[in-house]
């Protein structure tokens, strides 16, 4: 087939070489591994090993907490659907008591004004504000709030 010198040689080589029965990749890697010194590839070799071992320990860990945090993510989920089904029932009595509140105060203003009248004077009645002390407080906050940000304004002029 090929004449040249060189594949005989090559050919030559190979038929007396103890590398005849292997293949081109094989010879290649052997005379790679007679060059490279076998203490370094053992040290090479533990230390893939070892990086292995944590690797896995790393991945079993972590698989560990992505189950752990499933499970806690789907309690939470389930809690959260409860309390905002319980929030949502809360607001719907606080609105009938609201509603009740007021059909109250209308029969009591038409049947008894005057009584009515005295009872309610002492406070007037803020459109949208509740009967509520926690309302009193906020209200009152406010109004602080404001007096300081129109003595800072004054002070500024």
């Amino acid at each position: 087939m090929n004449d040249s010198p060189e594949s005989e040689v090559a050919a030559s080589w190979m038929e007396c070489s103890i590398y005849q029965n292997y293949t081109a990749s094989e010879v290649l890697v052997q005379g790679i591994a007679g060059v490279i010194n076998q203490k370094d590839v053992e040290l090479i070799v533990r230390a893939q090993k070892k990086m292995l071992q944590r690797f896995e320990k790393t991945n079993e860990m972590l698989t560990n907490v992505n189950s752990l945090s499933a499970t806690r993510l789907e309690r939470a989920q389930a809690d959260f659907k409860k309390h905002s089904q319980t929030v949502d029932a809360m607001k719907k009595d606080l609105e009938y008591i609201f509603k009740k509140i007021h059909q109250i105060k209308g029969k009591l203003s038409s049947q008894h004004p005057e009584a009515y009248a005295a009872a309610t004077q002492h406070r007037p009645v803020i459109q949208g504000e509740e009967d509520d002390e926690y309302d009193i407080i906020i209200r009152e906050a406010k109004l602080a709030q404001q007096q300081q940000n129109k003595q800072q304004q004054d002070q500024q002029k």
